[in-house]
């Protein structure tokens, strides 16, 4: 995800939580990393959306008291959505969703290769493939919990959108691993071939 995208990603993100439950910084970022951990935004991210966001007018602050028993603490800035957050929201969940592809830096590399950085890369998929073998093992854990670790009751919305979007994730990853095979199929066949090819010009 390029740069711009995941700012506007992240802004969008911590608008809708604000919008769900107005918050202040580190309790959205918490959130947020609770939501939707797995899209990799830095919890720094949010505080840099929300001062966004209030520019934009999408957001206002309040002061709100901290909720430590000594009264001590310095005051938050809770974060609520304006009536002009909630209208950029809504035309934002009504438009058209643009698909974007799935870059890695694995994949700027295999571009870029030559046969001298082959074997390297061949262990670099393995690596890779560990990682994700590693995470959908967690995903799918945790899918088994969310499917039987509650009482059987039609999911609200959130639940809903929470399933479907680890479903993504595990189906994601299931393609990755099959992918970061082929790959390294091939390029150890090259480097298989290219040997070959290497002695027999040198019997010649």
């Amino acid at each position: 995800m390029c740069t711009l995208a995941a700012t506007m990603s992240t802004k969008l993100a911590v608008l809708g939580l604000v919008i769900e439950h107005p918050g202040y910084g580190y309790q959205l970022a918490q959130r947020l990393d609770e939501r939707c951990g797995s899209w990799g935004w830095e919890r720094t991210g949010v505080y840099g959306a929300l001062d966004s966001l209030a520019r934009d007018g999408h957001l206002y602050s309040r002061e709100a008291k901290a909720s430590g028993k000594s009264g001590r603490a310095a005051p938050r800035l809770v974060y609520e959505a304006t009536q002009q957050g909630l209208d950029f929201f809504r035309s934002w969940m009504c438009s058209q969703s643009t698909p974007g592809p799935v870059r890695q830096e694995l994949d700027l590399k295999l571009l870029f290769s030559r046969a001298e950085y082959l074997p390297t890369l061949v262990d670099q998929t393995w690596s890779h493939e560990q990682h994700c073998l590693n995470q959908l093992n967690r995903l799918t854990s945790t899918e088994h919990e969310h499917l039987h670790g509650t009482p059987l009751r039609p999911p609200s919305l959130r639940e809903l959108g929470e399933q479907l979007q680890l479903d993504a994730e595990v189906r994601l990853l299931q393609v990755r691993i099959e992918w970061l095979r082929d790959v390294r199929n091939a390029l150890r066949e090259y480097l298989d071939t290219t040997a070959i090819r290497a002695r027999h010009n040198q019997d010649v």
